[in-house]
């Protein structure tokens, strides 16, 4: 039985296939319990450079970073980033509409850090009792050298977590 679910998504087309599994689960379980004992849906996303559809700011370094980064440039990046955390609030919005229509008991939060770290502490501090999680797909040197935010959390989390190996959110390049 579980008391709170933790989906985890990011702005992919495939985090809405990962949120229904997450949804099925919440509802299935809640089904022969009372409102109070219902089992909760968070939904998270965390806010990250190292998301597929995020912002991505030039790397760059040495003496023509300082010529290029003028206040124009770093207001575009602002707005840019704004923009982003604006359409995950959106995503995460309309999710909890979803649940929310479909008799489940949903409450969004976005972050921002290292996903797998940030899934783990977050799983923690709200006592998560299941992770649920799309995966990139990566495997061998790719996984090796990228690192995988399913497998940190597989092996850090406090809690059960799902991996949902057919609906993955993580896609590799």
């Amino acid at each position: 039985m579980f008391h709170k679910i933790l989906v985890a998504i990011d702005g992919s087309d495939a985090s809405h296939d990962v949120f229904k599994t997450a949804l099925d689960i919440a509802k299935a379980d809640s089904a022969q319990r009372t409102l109070r004992e219902r089992a909760n849906l968070l939904i998270l996303h965390v806010l990250s450079f190292e998301e597929q559809n995020s912002v991505s700011i030039p790397m760059s370094t040495g003496l023509e970073y300082f010529q290029a980064a003028d206040s124009q440039t770093l207001e575009i990046d602002r707005e840019r980033w704004q923009t982003y955390e604006q359409q995950s609030l959106d995503l995460l919005k309309s999710l909890v509409d979803r649940a929310t229509a479909a008799g489940a008991i949903a409450t969004f939060h976005q972050i921002s850090g290292g996903p797998g770290r940030k899934i783990c502490e977050f799983a923690e501090s709200e006592e998560i009792d299941l992770i649920v999680m799309g995966r990139r797909g990566l495997s061998g040197v790719n996984e090796f050298l990228v690192g995988s935010v399913s497998n940190y959390v597989l092996h850090r989390a406090p809690c059960s977590v799902l991996i949902d190996k057919k609906r993955s959110i993580y896609r590799s390049s």
